[in-house]
């Protein structure tokens, strides 16, 4: 007997393919994930249960009365958050980039708990992928078992991964884990899938040589149920190679183009390799794909809802700030909440309509829509006519101050000064808000810092706190600003907002800003250093203003930072160095790529 007759039937189909172990573990993989997910549920369901029932007992608490909240009530938690939860994976880095030049990052490095999960996943699915019969004699069976697992493993992933990188994945609200870590945990599962394609083609590949020769290989190419596969898998290969940081960042905008093409050229060739060989990971397939569609469809509305009206697309205003910033200003059609910690994404008709970025939402207010022109409305009904002469209509007016580096947000400020004259405005679509999960309403002492632009994260914030301790809602009684800018004109970036922050503290005085200026060109003895606003020239000792503040600690304490990377982590450190003196939580708002 030829060895060709002994292998051929292990080269296709599912002949030594053990299906009934791949149900399982394919179960076993999904259940697992699952079970984390209802795991992290299950703590967070918890501390909003905690900050809830401390909420309600702290609104009308003076600081004294509050005295029970700014301590720990265990020794194990304080411990676990500053040496898993909060630790970076060595020492300090954490968010601050590894850089190999200026124009060169290789990333970041992932917390402890992060690299934890991480570690288990993949491990998790390398063990699965080995899990084979190994007693069986013929060893092409055995790689006909491996192609089998490989592929539904592969399959069964992009099931998470098409979740985890959609906008309006619902876990974030659920779990209230911020878009960042999904992305950190979608790069992975997508290198994990393309590696378990490149184990399923390779197995193949081997049995298919060995059995006739590579000729054979490219014969059997032809067919359109290998054909789709290959193209499956190589758009898969190429994403895995354009997957590295240095490559994502030395072309962000471009690699996010063809990331979504090769994406869809990825789906459907695994698509129509599953339909065409009529195999059993075709539900998931379907099942992705429909997640991938009904995101795709979610942001679809949010753009139309916002972004038009009967007077056609939003505008937004542009106007150049000192420091290579501008503020712009989307009327939006209509009226929505925006919480604070919310930022949508913009995408600006007259630089690339294709493209668009985030950036936190700075403020927000209503403004009154104007009514329809009688030549507008000659089509209408005259119902629809009554109702809009008898009820004046409102809007959500919403600003984001927007710093320029490179790409969209260097062009949008050059397309600005180019056309000053004035307030510019240019036809803009607004989807969002997204994020803006944690509530602060509960905290008897909340200490923000923020480096340059992260400063619109903070400032809705405090304006919620500041209202809410007006009103009685809220149960913060001290809010610390730390905001560390390079020149003092950054000031006039948010002024109008600070002020009237500053005129609604009045004499409550719960709100102390401090303005550290690291670079500025001129003393800044004349910089307008007040008893409400602190200006310092230099970059703060974080550590110790975080530990005066824990010796004045009025309730639970949040910290929360946005700016960047080596501000983060500093602050982290502080933060991770206070848990054994009192209840200190922490938020870090980032957004890596």
């Amino acid at each position: 007997m030829e060895a060709s007759s002994t292998i051929e039937p292990y080269t296709i189909g599912l002949a030594g393919v053990d299906t009934e172990l791949d149900n399982v573990i394919r179960s076993v993989l999904l259940g697992t994930l699952g079970t984390l997910v209802i795991a992290v549920l299950l703590i967070r369901l918890q501390q909003l249960a905690k900050g809830h029932m401390r909420h309600l007992l702290a609104i009308h608490a003076n600081k004294r009365q509050q005295t029970y909240f700014s301590r720990n009530d265990s020794t194990w938690w304080p411990w676990i958050k500053r040496h898993i939860i909060y630790a970076p994976l060595l020492r300090k880095r954490h968010n601050r980039e590894i850089r190999l030049s200026s124009t060169i990052s290789v990333g970041t490095v992932p917390t402890r708990f992060q690299a934890a999960l991480l570690s288990l996943y993949v491990l998790s699915n390398l063990a699965y992928c080995i899990t084979l019969d190994y007693n069986m004699a013929n060893k092409y069976a055995i790689l006909a078992e491996l192609r089998g697992r490989s592929g539904v493993l592969a399959v069964a992933n992009i099931v998470p991964l098409i979740i985890l990188a959609g906008r309006n994945n619902p876990l974030i609200a659920m779990l209230q884990v911020s878009f960042d870590t999904y992305n950190l945990l979608h790069r992975w599962m997508g290198r994990t899938v393309v590696i378990e394609s490149v184990i399923h083609t390779a197995a193949w590949m081997a049995s298919q040589v060995a059995s006739d020769q590579w000729d054979s290989v490219w014969a059997k190419m032809s067919a359109p149920y290998m054909l789709w596969g290959g193209v499956g898998v190589t758009a898969g290969v190429i994403m895995g190679i354009l997957s590295p940081s240095a490559v994502r960042h030395a072309f962000y905008e471009t690699f996010l183009t063809i990331h979504i093409l090769l994406a869809i050229a990825t789906a459907v060739g695994i698509y129509l390799h599953c339909s065409i060989g009529n195999l059993p990971p075709l539900p998931y397939v379907k099942v992705a794909v429909a997640f991938w569609i009904a995101d795709r469809l979610f942001r679809f509305f949010r753009i139309l809802q916002n972004s038009f009206s009967r007077r056609g697309w939003t505008d937004a205003e542009i106007v150049v700030l000192p420091g290579d910033a501008c503020q712009v200003t989307v009327r939006l059609a209509g009226r929505i909440h925006i919480k604070p910690g919310t930022h949508a994404y913009l995408r600006f008709a007259q630089l690339n309509i294709w493209e668009s970025h985030p950036f936190s939402i700075a403020w927000s207010e209503e403004y009154a829509i104007p009514p329809v022109s009688a030549s507008d409305t000659a089509e209408k009904t005259e119902a629809i006519k009554e109702v809009d002469l008898r009820k004046p209509l409102t809007g959500t007016s919403v600003s984001f101050v927007i710093y320029a580096q490179a790409g969209l947000t260097r062009r949008l400020l050059n397309f600005a000064k180019a056309h000053k004259c004035g307030g510019l405005c240019i036809p803009t679509l607004f989807e969002g808000p997204y994020a803006g999960h944690h509530s602060l309403d509960s905290y008897g002492h909340t200490v923000l810092f923020a480096g340059s632009s992260g400063i619109t994260f903070q400032i809705p914030y405090i304006r919620r706190l500041i209202s809410g301790c007006e009103d009685g809602t809220v149960a913060t009684r001290r809010i610390i600003l730390i905001w560390v800018i390079r020149e003092i004109e950054h000031l006039q970036w948010v002024d109008p907002w600070m002020t009237t922050l500053l005129r609604m503290t009045g004499q409550s005085g719960i709100f102390h800003p401090k303005i550290f200026v690291t670079k500025p060109k001129r003393g800044l003895e004349n910089a307008g250093t007040s008893d409400s606003l602190q200006i310092f020239c230099g970059r703060p000792n974080i550590a110790q203003v975080l530990n005066e503040e824990v010796k004045q600690q009025v309730g639970a304490m949040c910290v929360t930072v946005c700016g960047p990377g080596g501000l983060a982590d500093d602050v982290r450190s502080a933060v991770r160095n206070v848990q054994d003196l009192g209840s200190v939580d922490f938020i870090e708002e980032s957004f890596s790529w």
